[in-house]
């Protein structure tokens, strides 16, 4: 394997759409804000971009820069930046258009899944507690400004107690009406994921405990009378949802940090070495578990022999984050250290591809840009509050950089597409959830 490669970053005052917005509405007559850049090897460079009327054209809002090689340019679908002295090609900036806050002082955000209907989303907290939120659909014609800012909102939210303690993961069901929680409590927790009502509050319907230390990620196979879980036990369970019981589990190596679920296109995968159990569903034998562990190794874990097939050699470094696609036949996993490698699902002892930008961890990964051809990339979370969009081909690059926060480390970033339209969702350690369309 040829060595990682190294990317720059880019990041941008997160107030700097505040900033526009002031100008053109003539709040202030111009502003300064602030751009840095970060290649391998040469010199960071701060820059200062001036923001001002244009003096004869009223609608527009000049940026040129007074400090610095950056350049910042706007067209009709947002914004690029660029830095000649790095030699950083422009690049998107992709800003949030919806942040939603929690109605009480804010939280760090544990966990998070959006419906898959996108009418709904749920959060997950420190003190095992979450909250079932509504998504507010976005218009095009919300915002009255040539240069708008996100859209705040503070939801009506549904409150629920289903751990005591961390929640580790959250997953809803195909129905977008039920929702799997994980806690390090070492349960599984099922709720009815209602939007919210005048009760307010909504109790766990089921909880399942087989996990002896803690519970971190969950899968749903076919409509959801059977799921997975993973915990830093070292174990994959199969679980039946009707009984709340096991019908297996799978030892990997070490403890699993992080896992993906999805369909089988891999040729390494076995046949069943004993009759399935009557409680497995059918899509069982089609499905398949990557999971990544502490001790740097990502396993592949066939559900219909209940074994792992192939075991990469471990790093040393633990795997914090991998995902899965089995319409790209594409792995691709995130260490603690900040590097992201790529696999070829029907090949996986020689990756594809590997990158970094800093040692800050891999909170979060998921392929983005699906329907784009060539132009399919990942979205990635990181602990030093840097999340992106890479390029996957024809060699690894910033496709995008994914602006809004302020320092906080970026704890999750989901994809989900509404209306024909992309869309990915962003939480972290200030408690908001950030809604942005790629």
């Amino acid at each position: 394997m040829s060595s990682p490669i190294p990317l720059p970053t880019i990041t941008i005052q997160p107030t700097f759409l505040t900033v526009l917005n002031e100008v053109y509405n003539g709040i202030i007559p111009s502003e300064k804000f602030w751009v840095s850049c970060y290649a391998p090897t040469l010199p960071s460079e701060h820059a200062k971009v001036l923001a001002e009327l244009d003096e004869v054209d009223r609608e527009r809002v000049n940026l040129s820069s007074v400090e610095g090689s950056s350049s910042v340019k706007r067209d009709s679908t947002g914004y690029e930046v660029s830095c000649a002295s790095l030699n950083i090609p422009p690049t998107r900036i992709y800003t949030p258009v919806q942040e939603y806050h929690q109605s009480s002082k804010p939280k760090r955000i544990t966990a998070f899944d959006i419906s898959p209907d996108s009418t709904r989303f749920a959060t997950g907290y420190l003190d095992g507690t979450l909250l079932l939120s509504p998504v507010t659909p976005h218009s095009t014609q919300s915002s009255t400004s040539k240069y708008p800012t996100p859209t705040q909102i503070t939801p009506q939210s549904t409150h629920s107690s289903p751990h005591k303690s961390t929640l580790t993961h959250l997953k809803f069901f195909p129905s977008s009406r039920v929702l799997l929680s994980a806690g390090g409590d070492f349960s599984l927790s099922i709720l009815p994921a209602d939007l919210p009502s005048t009760q307010g509050k909504i109790d766990p319907v089921q909880t399942m405990r087989a996990h002896t230390r803690s519970v971190t990620s969950l899968g749903i196979i076919g409509v959801g009378r059977n799921v997975i879980s993973t915990s830093l036990d070292g174990t994959v369970k199969l679980w039946d949802i009707p009984s709340k019981s096991v019908i297996g589990s799978i030892l990997c190596p070490a403890g699993i940090l992080c896992s993906s679920t999805d369909k089988n296109t891999s040729p390494l995968s076995s046949s069943p070495e004993a009759p399935a159990d009557p409680r497995e569903v059918e899509e069982v034998n089609s499905t398949v578990v990557y999971t990544g562990t502490q001790n740097g190794s990502f396993n592949f874990v066939d559900l219909a022999s209940k074994k792992p097939i192939y075991t990469s050699p471990p790093s040393g470094v633990g795997i914090s984050s991998i995902v899965y696609s089995h319409s790209r036949n594409l792995v691709g996993t995130g260490t603690e250290r900040g590097l992201v490698t790529i696999y070829d699902s029907r090949s996986l002892s020689s990756p594809l591809t590997s990158f970094y930008r800093s040692e800050g961890g891999i909170t979060g990964l998921d392929f983005v840009l699906h329907d784009s051809g060539n132009e399919g990339g990942l979205g990635i979370s990181t602990a030093d509050g840097l999340p992106y969009i890479a390029n996957l081909t024809p060699s690894a690059g910033v496709k995008g950089e994914v602006v809004g926060t302020d320092c906080d480390p970026v704890r999750h970033v989901v994809r989900r597409v509404v209306s024909c339209r992309e869309e990915v969702w962003c939480t972290g350690d200030d408690g908001i959830v950030r809604r942005y369309f790629v």
